[in-house]
């Protein structure tokens, strides 16, 4: 009986031992990823975090340093992450500002809620009685192209830009418009970029002069002019500064909301320890 006591208590002195010795063990790896935290090497700290709970279980002191400390390399690459967006941010933001000067905004409060900026030489009032495309973009990044044609009457709702022997074709406008005045027809047939055939990257990159066909009842063709073809790129060039600006803020909000959620959790976390001590 005697003995039976005493290997009972060697048995639980052991385990007691055991237990000390995992606690020891996880905590280490604890300060291990503290370490880690403290020189913003986040990846790490994730891993000696996440073995704590995997290798030692049972270890709940350690494993809820570890939860604490988790929240804080979170906190910390998603601040790293707003760090590095707001630079982008003011670089993109920076290059759209100079290239603004070569643009007009045409906006009417009254009516428009976001303009367009468009080149000035492709305003309408620099080109009455011209057929020609027309490129624009929102001041949130939405291109736009569109072919004025100013004649008998066509009804065209394709168009095809060549250069040598390549092309590029879009017979799925978006908008048409046709109206007439004294005999003449002004029609117009709206694109929008990325749904436009790829028009706009055709005209953009070509090293060639480009002939625009449009097609409809019958077919019209002419030379796009230099300055037009200069004015759809220089379009392009600032829409995707735009959309690269839009998709940044996007991705800065979201790590805002992300870091807005991890400073409630780490709140209630931190609290919850209070009440358990007290």
């Amino acid at each position: 009986m005697k003995r039976n006591f005493i290997s009972a208590a060697f048995a639980a002195l052991v385990c007691l031992s055991c237990g000390v010795s995992m606690e020891e063990k996880a905590h280490d790896l604890v300060s291990q990823a503290g370490v880690a935290y403290e020189a913003k090497d986040y990846n790490k700290a994730k891993l000696l975090l996440d073995s704590v709970k995997t290798a030692y279980p049972k270890a709940f002191k350690a494993r809820r340093e570890a939860l604490r400390l988790m929240r804080n390399v979170e906190l910390g690459e998603q601040q790293r992450s707003v760090d590095f967006l707001d630079k982008e941010l003011a670089l993109l933001t920076q290059r759209r500002d100079s290239m603004l000067g070569g643009f007009v905004l045409e906006k009417d409060k009254r009516y428009q809620d976001v303009g367009n900026y468009i080149v000035p030489s492709q305003t309408i009032k620099n080109n009455i009685g011209n057929t020609y495309l027309r490129a624009q973009v929102d001041e949130n990044g939405n291109a736009l192209l569109t072919s004025v044609y100013r004649g008998r009457a066509l009804s065209h709702d394709c168009v095809r830009v060549s250069a040598g022997d390549v092309y590029a074709e879009c017979n799925t406008p978006f908008n048409k418009y046709s109206s007439k005045h004294l005999g003449v027809t002004t029609e117009r047939v709206d694109f929008r970029y990325m749904q436009d055939g790829g028009l706009m990257q055709f005209i953009a990159t070509a090293d060639m002069p480009i002939t625009v066909e449009l097609s409809g009842k019958t077919k019209h063709k002419y030379r796009l002019r230099s300055e037009d073809a200069r004015a759809i790129a220089d379009v392009l060039e600032l829409t995707t500064v735009l959309q690269a600006i839009d998709s940044l803020k996007s991705l800065r909000d979201e790590a805002g909301r992300h870091i807005e959620f991890l400073m409630r959790s780490k709140e209630r976390f931190e609290n919850d320890s209070i009440g358990s001590a007290e």
